[in-house]
């Protein structure tokens, strides 16, 4: 539903519940102004021309505030005459809220907002409550074994313990621990005295690769 008004020699589009600035009213705000000028008007039965206004159209709306627009500047100038004239203007406008349409002194009902009203009740339900937590079954369990192996991670968890329901319950991971105190690393094994096979090893590695062994110390008689 619209309509078409003339006030302040302008014509404005106006819809129910649309706020406008029209050219300054004489009324105070919270006061309801009436506009007889209906240029045409838009029902669910069709549109209304007026020759030129619609006969027992009227648009009621309701005063706001009064209020300006933003400045204009008004500059002139004159060449080579040093004449220079820079003024400034708002224009005072009166903000209205359109209320409703009556035709014939009986009021319009929006059809629009009808329907809206119907599909959206001013009383809502509260929502329903989250159902309980539900121990998953024996099928679930077998989903997840499967999917344990599938991705690749081990499966010797401990076995899920029973819910006296007759489902069963996934059971905590189990955490490492690890011990503050460390055992000290054994001792290295002392020095072995090279006997006359690793000598002869060494002897021959010596060879193979062109250097020159070192002789033997001369074994030292045996005292009696």
């Amino acid at each position: 539903m619209f309509a078409v008004i003339r006030t302040g020699g302008k014509q404005y589009r106006v819809t129910p519940n649309a706020v406008l600035k029209v050219e300054k009213l004489e009324a105070e705000p919270g006061a309801t102004v009436t506009f007889t000028d209906v240029l045409a008007l838009g029902t669910a039965d069709g549109l209304t021309l007026g020759a030129p206004v619609v006969a027992g159209a009227e648009v009621t709306a309701t005063v706001i505030a009064q209020d300006r627009l933003d400045k204009v500047i008004i500059f002139k100038k004159r060449r080579r005459q040093n004449s220079r004239r820079k003024n400034g203007h708002r224009q005072h406008v009166t903000v209205l809220r359109v209320a409703g349409f009556a035709k014939d002194g009986s009021a319009l009902a929006d059809p629009e907002a009808l329907d809206l009203a119907a599909d959206h009740p001013a009383t809502f339900e509260p929502a329903a409550e989250p159902p309980a937590e539900i121990a998953p079954g024996p099928a679930a369990m077998d989903v997840v074994e499967s999917l344990s192996l599938e991705s690749g991670e081990p499966s010797g968890q401990p076995a899920p313990a029973s819910n006296p329901e007759g489902g069963r319950v996934l059971a905590a991971p189990a955490t490492e621990t690890h011990d503050a105190a460390f055992e000290p690393a054994t001792q290295p094994p002392a020095e072995v005295a090279a006997g006359p096979a690793a000598m002869d090893v060494v002897e021959s590695l010596a060879l193979e690769t062109g250097g020159e062994s070192e002789p033997a110390a001369p074994a030292e008689p045996k005292q009696e």
